[in-house]
């Protein structure tokens, strides 16, 4: 029984996201029967403890690796800015933890799964006569110019990010030690992977993309959805009201929508410009009674909307992923996303229509037009509804971790 050491920092049985993955990988392996050692934070310690006291698996061990002087509290916060420094000090800890577990149980394979982020690396690069798998990892996409008119002045942090990103990949001693160290380097798109190739530490040979994601488990048995043909489209959006998430981007998209094109747009979330919502609406014109905004609702209304939904619309327009996307295609539901960033290869072509950005408002255009195809071709509807689906169901977590094993694990 090889014994693995998963660095999960963020890691979580009662969350999705970062947090899920975190959780699934550390569980997933120990039930296909490697020893698992997960080093994590101290955030919902005591979930952990309750979900493992039930599964019991003897072959799973989870650490949670706390800061001194009050930090945890006073700077761990996933929705503020103050959780990198969280995770940066977290790591540093956690570099000198590995190398005392590494000496009392000699793992075969280190492994980093959250933050799935290449920006500060990996707290296993210190790590020798061990076998290292960073990723998959994303955040070498950067939002394209051609979409500038849509961050308002949320643009200026983008250009930051960006050079923080190329600073950290010049100066940062974990990246350097983790990209230098790492047996394989993987990548959740294309952007990052070609920022890392690029990188003078980087060995091409090590480097990989992914080629499978996974749904949540909690829907590995959602049943195909039949929905009935109707007149009016309904179109659902859902993500956190912030610039990069291109909500902006979608409604101005509508506002190229004929008005004799019968739809109904659902808004499923809550972010720093949810209030910015209505302004977009008269700025572009559109009729506001097709336009439902939900804001933050839960989980059991949100499965609700993914019902009486016929589409989503991801027009994401820096991402490493999208949780989302997977949850859509569980549910039967055909996609329009742009193809860049995660959605590029996280959705397969006849699954949706895929959107290449373009100057001025010819991305908007083209994603009008996808509306109209959709709205006016039920048995495109239909076909794409059930390649969705079929995808989603052979992406699930147990053979996301058996491919990913035998592939990197056991070669």
């Amino acid at each position: 029984m090889k014994k693995i050491l998963l660095s999960a920092y963020a890691c979580s049985p009662i969350k999705g996201s970062e947090e899920g993955r975190g959780w699934n990988w550390a569980v997933g392996l120990a039930e296909i029967g490697y020893n698992v050692y997960c080093l994590t934070n101290f955030d919902d310690k005591n979930h952990i403890k309750e979900e493992m006291m039930k599964l019991n698996l003897p072959n799973l061990h989870i650490e949670f690796l706390e800061l001194a002087w009050g930090l945890d509290e006073k700077l761990f916060d996933p929705n503020k800015k103050s959780v990198y420094l969280h995770y940066y000090l977290w790591k540093k800890k956690a570099s000198n933890r590995v190398v005392e577990l590494h000496k009392k149980h000699n793992f075969d394979i280190a492994h980093h799964v959250t933050y799935g982020s290449i920006q500060q690396g990996s707290c296993l690069y210190k790590l020798k006569s061990c076998k290292i798998i960073f990723g998959p990892v994303g955040g070498g996409q950067m939002a394209l110019p051609v979409f500038k008119q849509y961050f308002g002045n949320a643009w200026i942090t983008e250009i930051i990010r960006g050079w923080i990103s190329k600073s950290l990949l010049m100066f940062s001693t974990s990246l350097h030690g983790t990209l230098k160290k790492a047996t394989y380097i993987i990548s959740t798109n294309h952007e990052t992977k070609t920022l890392l190739d690029e990188s003078k530490f980087a060995d091409t040979k090590k480097s990989r993309l992914t080629d499978i994601y996974a749904i949540p488990k909690s829907y590995n048995n959602l049943e195909f959805i039949v929905r009935p043909d109707h007149e009016v489209l309904n179109i659902i959006w859902i993500g956190r009201v912030i610039p990069r998430k291109g909500l902006n981007l979608s409604l101005h998209a509508l506002s190229f929508v004929p008005k004799n094109i019968p739809y109904k747009l659902t808004i499923v979330g809550g972010g720093k410009s949810s209030k910015l919502i209505q302004k977009w609406i008269k700025k572009y014109k559109l009729d506001a009674s097709k336009i439902e905004i939900l804001g933050n609702i839960p989980f059991s209304q949100v499965d609700n909307e993914y019902r009486k939904a016929d589409i989503m619309l991801f027009c994401s327009m820096r991402d490493t992923s999208g949780t989302q996307i997977m949850e859509a295609m569980a549910y039967s539901l055909p996609l329009i996303v742009l193809n860049i960033s995660g959605a590029r290869n996280l959705v397969p072509e006849n699954c949706a229509i895929k959107i290449d950005p373009s100057e001025g408002d010819g991305t908007a255009k083209d994603i009008a037009k996808a509306i109209i195809e959709f709205q006016l071709n039920p048995n495109l509807l239909k076909e794409k509804a059930y390649n969705s689906y079929s995808h989603a169901m052979n992406s699930k977590w147990e053979r996301r971790i058996k491919v990913f094993t035998e592939k990197y694990y056991e070669n």
